[in-house]
Formats: structure tokens, sequence, C-alpha cells
């Protein structure tokens, strides 16, 4: 016996939510789609083929690269390349060169040669040349400088013999590059926090660091020179030091081993106990020259030059020299002093500089200078190549936080409250803070973020780190860590989606939400991958958030696969998908700036083309274009004509022998190969997209509609018509499976045949050539360069019970 069923697929993200034409409520998995492969997930309702990538540039050398944002505003945003030892970086689709000059000439020559009068590049420079006329093959593209004399300079290793005759016009700018100590193998280590203009760098091989930006072109990269402190724990042995002088540049010496050559740049805090070293100030008291005295926590020194009788005011002032009835006091010092080793010499002896402190002095106690004046009381710097640098950053409450050095993995070190580079201990409320995780394994910790209270993210488990009770500030004195759960993470940097944190768990394969939940007042895991965990099996390996125009996450699989994950639980929509790009292309690093309307996603992308590996930058176009079908783009890698109708293409000289996709005016044109950086189109068209074709394609799970004695699972089906929703859609193939699939017909009798089919919503009938199976599953694919927006599939099926 047949039951006859007809259903109505509704596509939301996660959980497909079927309507059904018959009494059996079937669970909601029942009709989600088994994959979508280059489709994204609406959160409204339906799937759309994935926007595609326009080319912004290759990376230096086609180097492997990790990108980082920086943002200062929604305008003033920018994609940082970051690369051996270098930072590149690219802002509205290109990368940012310095002031470009005029060019008047290049030669066919081998090498090329280049008239630009007065463009002032060295030998090495890297520029990038464009608008050129005539010798278009040049446009776009990246140079090395060779040859420099004051009006020309070559081309290095472009032989242009061959090459179009100049005519006219071109522009040469040198591309801003920053010198940096990263390697290709530290890049994916590198953490980060941004305020403002500067974005704070860390990295456990290398000392903090902060990148400035003081403009478009200019920008700076140092390391933090902190402003006294952190440091370890004050020395508990019966290890002496004293310095040889009390400011400038001293020597350091210890009375047993101390040192090694890597503590060159590390610093050491020296303290004295006033109260025994000095005798308080007093009223009516004889002071002779150059003597100390104290009062409130400050040193004196009498420098009047002679002996004299004290008043009845006190000294008070924190610098300088200052009169107080018949004497003059120099401040000198509170009860501390630090210097930063510059040198080494032995390991008990080394050279170093007497730091500033906050107040401006740099002056060491007196009662450390002299071999007969040896003191305990020392502390050595935090970080160093000897103890380590931290892995971890993140700003909490007007505090720079810092964590997680080789030799204290599970200390957190937070700045003094609104002075991010200073780390002066204490216990006042706004003094630095230096607190370490008890708990019963070493964890260590790897990210610090920012949430309801400062999250601190370590290889076994995530804490909380607050004021204790309440909304308290962190103060010194106040500090509360605890554990809320015990997934653990990698390198990879958390992010914030909404109220909830994302952390790919350790193993790389689970991707995790982290939630404050009210009624266990702590933090709550949730394993997003459940619903597609086969997306994530092998790792995940880099991610970032999308918010504009539609909320979704983005995760780099390590064989070069891009996983998007439409998220939003405040409709509780949630659903994976997965991407290939064109043209084979392995994506490697992920990042998303705002750009207008839309946070742009840029990504790299490793490719082979003749031979040679290169990476290109991308970004991925708009989610939504105008309802204009010559505005869709949907090829990889890719650029675009827009001028006057033309059958020749050029500066496609980055797909160099490669086959690519066009989409002319609005209509699918036949694939062409690129030589010499042109295409030649079979008619003449005025917007034309060029890139790598791509394959999008829907196939639901297997078939449940119900039937007489029970479900529908394991029983034999027909699926005898199909009804497909279409929003803003041009070609389409539908079928049973990826051998059968039909081309729907979009173009009637009634359109132009010389004009693109346009843009189609609505429902489509197909007569479905299915046969009897257990399977029944529908497959929609998509192989042109145009929109695919599938809203619904509503088929009518058959299911013999007996």
């Amino acid at each position: 016996m047949a039951r006859v069923s007809s259903i109505i697929t509704n596509f939301r993200a996660g959980e497909i939510s079927p309507r059904l034409e018959g009494r059996i409520d079937l669970q909601k998995y029942n009709e989600a789609v088994k994959d979508l492969s280059n489709m994204i997930v609406f959160p409204q309702g339906g799937t759309t083929r994935r926007p595609g990538t326009y080319y912004a540039g290759t990376t230096k050398d086609g180097g492997q690269v990790r990108l980082i944002n920086f943002e200062f505003s929604d305008t003033q945003a920018y994609v940082l390349e970051f690369g051996n030892n270098y930072i590149r970086i690219f802002k509205d689709g290109g990368l940012v060169t310095e002031a470009t000059t005029a060019i008047t000439a290049i030669t066919k020559a081998n090498p090329a040669v280049v008239t630009a009068n007065s463009h002032g590049l060295s030998n090495g420079d890297r520029v990038f040349i464009a608008s050129v006329g005539g010798m278009t093959e040049v446009n776009n593209r990246e140079f090395t400088v060779a040859g420099v004399t004051t009006n020309t300079f070559q081309l290095s290793g472009i032989n242009s013999s061959a090459f179009t005759t100049y005519t006219s016009g071109g522009t040469v700018g040198k591309i801003v590059e920053i010198t940096t100590t990263y390697t290709t193998a530290q890049l994916s280590t590198i953490n980060y926090a941004q305020s403002a203009d500067v974005l704070f760098l860390a990295q456990q091989d290398h000392a903090p660091a902060k990148l400035t930006r003081t403009s478009h072109t200019s920008w700076t990269l140092t390391d933090i020179d902190f402003t006294d402190g952190p440091y370890l724990d004050e020395n508990i042995t019966t290890t002496t030091l004293y310095a040889s002088a009390d400011t400038g540049s001293v020597t350091i010496t210890a009375s047993a081993a101390l040192f090694a050559s890597t503590d060159v740049g590390r610093l050491i805090r020296f303290r004295e106990v006033l109260e025994v070293t000095y005798d308080e100030w007093a009223a009516s008291t004889s002071y002779a020259a150059n003597e100390f005295v104290r009062f409130n926590g400050h040193v004196y020194k009498q420098v009047t030059g002679s002996t004299q009788t004290s008043g009845n005011t006190p000294p008070v002032h924190t610098s300088g020299t200052e009169t107080y009835g018949s004497i003059n006091w120099e401040y000198r010092h509170d009860d501390t002093g630090y210097v930063k080793i510059t040198g080494f010499t032995s390991s008990t002896v080394v050279t170093a500089t007497v730091k500033e402190d906050d107040g401006g002095i740099s002056v060491l106690p007196h009662n450390i200078v002299g071999s007969s004046n040896t003191t305990t009381k020392w502390s050595l710097g935090s970080f160093s190549s000897t103890t380590g640098f931290p892995r971890a950053i993140g700003f909490y409450e007007e505090r720079l936080y810092f964590a997680g050095t080789t030799d204290q993995p599970q200390t957190i070190f937070g700045s003094v409250s609104a002075d991010f580079e200073n780390h002066t201990p204490g216990t006042e409320d706004d003094a630095a803070i230096n607190v370490t995780i008890a708990s019963d394994q070493v964890n260590v910790i790897k990210h610090l973020l920012p949430a309801r209270f400062l999250q601190l993210l370590t290889t076994s488990a995530e804490f909380t780190l607050s004021g204790g009770a309440g909304s308290e500030p962190v103060t010194p004195t106040n500090v509360n860590v605890l554990r809320e759960t015990t997934f653990g993470t990698g390198n990879i940097k958390p992010l914030r989606a909404g109220n909830s944190t994302i952390l790919i768990q350790k193993g790389a394969e689970k991707v995790k939400e982290i939630t404050f939940d009210l009624d266990t007042d702590g933090l709550l895991g949730v394993d997003l991958t459940v619903l597609a965990d086969h997306l994530a099996r092998g790792g995940l390996t880099d991610m970032v958030w999308q918010q504009e125009p539609e909320l979704l996450l983005w995760f780099v699989h390590a064989d070069g696969r891009l996983i998007g994950l439409t998220y939003d639980r405040a409709n509780a929509t949630v659903g994976w998908h997965e991407h290939s790009l064109g043209g084979s292309g392995v994506v490697e690093s992920i990042t998303a700036i705002p750009s207008g309307a839309e946070d742009q996603v840029y990504l790299s992308v490793k490719r082979t083309i003749d031979g040679t590996t290169v990476r290109h930058i991308v970004y991925l176009k708009s989610l939504y274009f105008n309802d204009d079908v010559t505005d869709a783009f949907f090829v990889d890698s890719g650029l675009t004509y827009d001028g006057s109708a033309t059958t020749t293409i050029k500066s496609l000289n980055h797909l160099e022998g490669e086959t690519v996709t066009i989409l002319a005016d609005g209509a699918a044109h036949a694939d062409k190969t690129v030589s010499n950086g042109t295409i030649t189109l079979d008619r003449s068209a005025s917007k034309v997209h060029v890139g790598y074709g791509y394959t999008s394609s829907l196939e639901t799970l297997r078939m449940e509609a119900g039937a007489e004695d029970g479900i529908a699972q394991g029983k034999i089906k027909r699926i005898h018509g199909v009804t497909a929703r279409f929003f803003q859609t041009v070609g389409a193939e539908l079928g049973p499976d990826t051998s059968n699939l039909d081309r729907l017909p979009f173009r009637d009798s009634s359109m132009a045949m010389d004009e693109a089919v346009p843009l189609f919503t609505g429902d489509k009938e197909i007569s479905f050539p299915s046969g009897y199976d257990n399977d029944a599953k529908i497959v929609i694919r998509q192989t042109q360069p145009l929109p695919m927006t599938i809203l619904a599939i509503m088929r009518r099926s058959n299911t013999f019970d007996a």
C-alpha cells in the first residue's frame, strides 16, 4: 500500500522545520539538509549561494601569512598581512602605498625601465603600478625596484620586450611595509589586543610589542618599554646585589651566580626598608650637608652646602629641589628603584641603565650603591628570554593584561589602571595586579578575553577573573579567580559573538560556545559542532566573526576549506555549511573588517599556478547585490571590468595560464584561458566578472513523510514531483543525485535573446525523474557564475508500506 505525502521544507540554519500534510509529527532533523556546498544558510529562512571572492593582491613573494584586523573606526579599518619578518597593510581592497609618482615612460626591454621623475625610490623597494596606458601588462602588479637613478628605475626580473607599447599615464607607489622579527613559524601564535591607534602584540618568543599607526601610511613597531615591572616575587635567598652608581649606566654585581646572557633587556627592582635605613625628618633638628632623611615614604638629601637647622615644615615634594626654611631638600626616591639590563659580563656581573619610575625619577636607593651596601631585597623582571614572554593579552576594566610566560604559565599580569605600559606593584586600588591561578594541574594560559568577567582560557580549563562580589572593579587586594569549565583551548584566538565566547577546543575538532548561565551563576559550554561534527573533523585552524549583514562565524579547515556557521542565538538559529574555493584554492588565514553596511571578510588563499606556489589575498564580495544581474559576482579570485563595451579583458596576470569563468553583462560566457594577462571574449560586453568558477549544491537528507504503520525510514519511497521556491535566481539544476540533474529553464519566449535573463523569484514546478528507493533525496546545483537562493522545496511522494 502506498501513502502519498506532500512536504514543504523551509530551510533554516540547523533546524529546518517541516510542515506536513499528514498526522505524523517527525523529528526536525529528518527535514534538514545533508550537504550544503558553497551555500550559506539564512537565519530568516532559505539558503543562498556563497558570493565570490575579489582579488586584492598577493602576499610578499608568495609566502605564507597571517591576516589580522586593525580597526580604529568603521571608516579607518585595515587588514594587516603578517609575513616572515614583515607586515604589510590592505585597505579598501588593495595594498596601502605611500604617495604615488606619475610614470612618463616604460621601456620594452629586459629588464623593463620605468621613468618617473624624482621618484625617491631605493633599490629593493617593493612598488605597486597602476593605470598605465598601452603597456597594461604591468597594471595592478607588485614589483621590486633595482638599478635606481634619480628619475628611472628597473623592474627587477621583468622582461617587457613582448609587452604592449607604453602610451601614457600610470602611477607608481612604494608599498608600506614594517620590518618585524616574527618568523613564519611564529605567526599562528601571535596574540593581540587593540586600543585606539595601537595594536598590542604578545608572542611567547618575543618581548611584548606595540604597532602604532600615526597616519594612513605611517606605522611603527616597537617593543614595549614597561614602567617598573612586572616582577617575580622578591628574593628570599641569601644572594645579594649592589650597584656601582645610583644613576645612568651602572654595573650590577651579585654574590652568587644569578645572570644569563638571555637576561639582556630584563628589569631588576631594588627595595629599601626606609624605617631601618633613614631617620625620619624632625622639626628644629640640625642636619649636615648631604645627610638623608625620610618623610611620608619619600627620601630627601640635604643639599644646602652646610649644616642647617630645620624649621616646622617637612619636605613633601616628589621631584627636584625645594627650600623649607633654611634647608634645601633634594627629592631622591621613594623606597624603590629599578634598572634594565643592557649587557651580560658573567653570571655575577651585568651592566644596566637606571630607569625612570612613574614619577619621572631615575635614581637608585643610595644604600645599595657600592660593595659595602649589598642588599637581598631585589626582584627580577618576569618577562625575559630567560623566563619567557607572555603568550596571552587582553584588555579588561582599563587595564592591559598579559599572561602565560614559560616560567609562570598560570600567572596574570595586569597593568596600572589606565596606564597600559606601567606595572608598578603596590596595594593601592589602581596599582598593578599580579596573580597566579591556584589549581590542581598546570593550566597554561593561552588567551585572555574580556566579557562580563575577564575570561582566562587555558590548555585544560576556562577560568574567570573578577573583583569578587557583585560588580566591584578588580584591584590588587580583591582578585577572585574561579574555574568555570574544563574544555581547554589551543592557539586559535577565541572571539566574542553576540554575548557568547566562541573557542576552538584544544583538539581543534570541536567548537564550543561559552555563555553565562544565570541558573549556575557561571559559564556554560555548548558543543556547536554536534550539529555537523564531520565538517570539523581533521581540525580547524582559524576563525572570524562576521556580524553584518548576517550573523556568520567563518572557520578555516586544516585542509583549506572554508567552513561557515550561521549563528543567531536570539532567533534559535544555528547551522553549518562548507565552501571549497574555485581553482582548488586552499584557505590559510581569515579576518574581517567593517566596510560600509557589511563586514568584509578577507582570506589568504594558497594556489599553484604554472607550477609555482602563490598566495592570493581576496575578500568575499557582498552577500547582497542590486536587483541587476550584471552586478552578481560569483567567481573566486576574480576581478571586474566596468567600462566601454569590449572583447579584450586585461590585467588578469594573477590568473596567468588558468581557465577562468566569466559573467559578461549578466550572462554566462564560455570559459577562457588567460594568456599574457588577457582573455578575448566571444562577444563584446561592458561589465565583465572574471575568475575561478565554483559549484554550489544542496542535498537533502533521506525523506521522512510518514507511513500507515509508523515512519517512512527503511521503506521504499518515490518522489514524483518537486516545486522549488527561488529568490533572485538564474540558472539551477535539480534531480535525485549529482549524476541525474536537469537544468531548470529561466528564459522564456517573451525575453529578448540578446539580453541577460532577469533574476527570477517564485516557484518552479519540476517533473522529478526519481525511481523507487529507500532514500528519496533531492539535489539542487548551480555551476554557472550566477546567483541562486532557495527558500523552500516542496516534494510530492509515495511511501510504500507493503
